[in-house]
């Protein structure tokens, strides 16, 4: 690694918040099955990289090339651990497959059971298998802009005259689209990701907010991903 000038240094020292903020965003894509912890020293890497690499003549902006290099680090960490195995992801894609197909027989989003018989189970062992994806259930950066709070919020919620340059590294023209698929969902859904996404309350802390399991949270979340998912293809 290069040697850290001071003027690197005080790079990182500054922006030592993007670090956390980036890694909260990047736990809606592996919560349950990657520590925070990790995704924050991945991201410390990125940091680091980005601050010895920064040429204002050429990227004006640090924190969006300093965003763009985090993300990218934690990505590289991730890949490497492979958390995710091969079957869970080939299950996640086989629960968002039946989803569409449902919704093209029915003409609606299909309900538990039918989604549970179309893929030869009951209730309950679709259940299990929501669990077993968790960390399979997410959406891109480029798909994933949340709920509207009267004004437009990024990652970091930074208050900061770079927010619409920022916003752009995580949002695409599907904001619309997206927003409309959200209405679709059930109540409990869209509270499950209105209080994790919006209010970073843990699975834990909404459970106990609704008075269901950590494990029924975890549940709601991965189905509610999938069938954001689902449907946002069907305008693909």
């Amino acid at each position: 690694m290069e040697k850290i000038d001071f003027k690197s240094k005080r790079l990182i020292e500054e922006n030592y918040n993007l670090v956390n903020t980036v890694a909260n965003f990047m736990m809606m894509r592996f919560n349950g099955i990657i520590n925070r912890d990790d995704l924050v020293e991945f991201g410390i890497g990125g940091l680091i990289d980005a601050a010895i690499k920064f040429d204002p003549s050429k990227n004006d902006n640090f924190k969006v090339y300093a965003i763009t290099r985090i993300k990218g680090s934690i990505l590289d960490g991730i890949r490497k651990l492979d958390y995710m195995s091969r079957n869970v992801r080939e299950l996640s894609g086989k629960i968002e497959k039946t989803y569409s197909k449902l919704e093209q027989k029915f003409g609606r989003m299909p309900e538990d059971f039918e989604v549970a018989q179309e893929l030869g189970v009951n209730v309950e062992e679709f259940n299990e298998m929501l669990y077993k994806i968790r960390g399979a259930s997410f959406l891109s950066d480029k798909d994933f802009i949340g709920f509207d709070k009267g004004r437009a919020e990024s990652l970091d919620r930074m208050e900061s005259k770079d927010l619409p340059i920022i916003d752009n590294l995580l949002m695409n023209e599907k904001k619309n689209v997206l927003k409309t698929c959200i209405d679709m969902l059930s109540e409990v859904e869209k509270n499950v990701l209105m209080m994790y996404y919006y209010d970073e309350l843990t699975l834990k802390e909404i459970g106990d907010i609704l008075d269901l399991t950590e494990s029924r949270i975890c549940q709601i979340h991965s189905k509610a991903i999938i069938k954001l998912r689902s449907k946002l293809k069907s305008y693909e």
